[in-house]
C-alpha cells in the first residue's frame, strides 16, 4: 500500500519554469478488507513542496526529498531524528519485467471540488501482486482523479513534471518491479495532464471482481486460542476506559484478517480518498530541503 504514499507525491502539473509551489493533502481510508487493519494510520495529512529541481513530501513522521539535479532520494525519520540517502541508480527497477497494464480515459463528468471545477479522469492499472503465501494474484488499482485547470500554480507544476517525468527513481511497491514500472507510467501520464488533481478516489482490489483469497485454515488449537483472545478483548472493551479503544481496534483488525472486516468478500482490498488544498506559489525557503541539524545518518541495513 505504499503506492498510496507515492501518489500523494505525484499530484499533477510554462510560465516560470522554476517557480515554487506547495499544497497540502489529506488521505482517508474509506473501506476495503484491509481498512480495519490500517486503523488510524490510514488517515493522514501531508504537505508537498516543489522548488527548482527538488520536491519534498511530508507525511506523518517521514519526509521524502527528491533532488533531480543530484539524482538522490533522501528519507528523513523525524521521530528517530535519522536520515538515509539513496542514488537514483541504486533504486532502478527491472525494465525487462512485464505484467502491468494501464488504461486511461476521460469520463466527461464534472463536479466542484474545494471550490474548483474539476473533470474526471480514470486510470486503471492491473498487475501481479505477491501474497506471501502462494501464487501471486492479479490485482487492480482504480484511480478516479478529479482534475482542475483553475488551480494556482498548475502551469508551474506541469513544467516540473515535463522536465523530470523520465527521471523519476523507481519508487513504490517495495521490491516489486512490476509495481515500480506501473508507478513510472503514472508519472509520465501526470506530465501530460492539463490541470492538477484536487481529489483522488483510489480502490485496490483483485482483478475481475473476484472475492478476496481465503485465509489459510486454522487448526483447532489455533481457533481456540483466537476465541480466547477475542473473549479477553471483549472483556476489556466492556470495562471501558483507555484500554477499551485499543481492544476495539484490535478486534476490528482480527475481524478483517479472518474475512469479517468491512469490504470482505467484495474483492476490495483498500479504498481511500486523497483531497488536496491550500495550493500556493509563495516562495519556499531552501531550508525546507535541508536535513535538520542534529539528525544522524541511519545505519545501512
Amino acid at each position: 500500500m505504499k503506492a498510496a504514499a507515492l501518489l500523494t507525491l505525484l499530484l499533477s502539473f510554462h510560465v516560470a519554469a522554476r517557480a515554487d509551489f506547495s499544497y497540502t493533502s489529506t488521505r482517508k481510508t474509506t473501506g476495503g478488507a484491509m481498512a480495519a487493519m490500517a486503523g488510524s494510520a490510514g488517515n493522514r495529512a501531508g504537505k508537498t513542496y516543489f522548488k527548482g529541481q527538488k520536491t519534498r513530501s511530508d507525511e506523518g513522521n517521514v519526509s521524502t526529498i527528491i533532488d533531480f539535479d543530484a539524482q538522490t532520494l533522501t528519507v528523513i525519520n523525524n521521530a528517530a531524528k535519522t536520515y538515509s540517502v539513496s542514488n537514483f541508480g541504486d533504486m532502478a527497477g527491472n525494465p525487462g519485467v512485464s505484467g502491468a497494464t494501464m488504461d486511461v480515459k476521460e469520463t466527461g463528468q464534472h463536479k466542484t471540488v474545494n471550490g474548483f471545477d474539476a473533470r474526471e479522469l480514470v486510470i486503471t492499472i492491473q498487475m501481479d501482486m505477491p501474497t506471501g503465501r502462494g501464487p501471486a494474484i492479479r490485482g487492480e488499482m482504480d484511480m478516479h482523479m478529479w482534475i482542475s485547470g483553475d488551480v494556482p500554480g498548475g502551469k508551474e507544476l506541469r513544467a516540473f513534471y515535463e522536465r523530470n517525468a523520465s527521471k523519476f527513481p523507481a519508487m513504490g511497491g517495495g521490491n516489486n518491479a512490476v509495481v515500480q514500472n506501473a508507478m513510472t507510467e503514472i508519472q509520465k501520464k501526470m506530465a501530460s495532464l492539463d490541470g492538477i488533481p484536487v481529489e483522488q478516489v483510489i480502490q485496490m482490489k483483485q482483478a475481475g471482481g473476484a472475492g478476496m483469497p481465503a485465509m489459510p485454515q486454522m487448526t483447532a488449537a489455533q481457533s481456540a486460542q483466537m476465541d480466547a483472545a477475542r473473549a479477553r478483548l471483549e472483556a476489556m472493551k466492556a470495562q471501558g476506559g483507555p484500554q477499551a479503544a485499543i481492544a476495539e481496534q484490535t478486534l476490528a483488525r482480527m475481524g478483517a484478517m479472518s474475512g469479517g472486516g468491512a469490504g470482505a468478500g467484495s474483492g476490495s482490498l483498500l479504498e481511500m480518498t486523497i483531497d488536496s488544498s491550500d495550493f500556493s506559489t509563495a516562495p519556499i525557503p531552501d531550508s525546507v530541503f535541508a536535513i535538520p541539524a542534529g539528525y544522524q545518518k541511519a545505519a545501512a541495513k
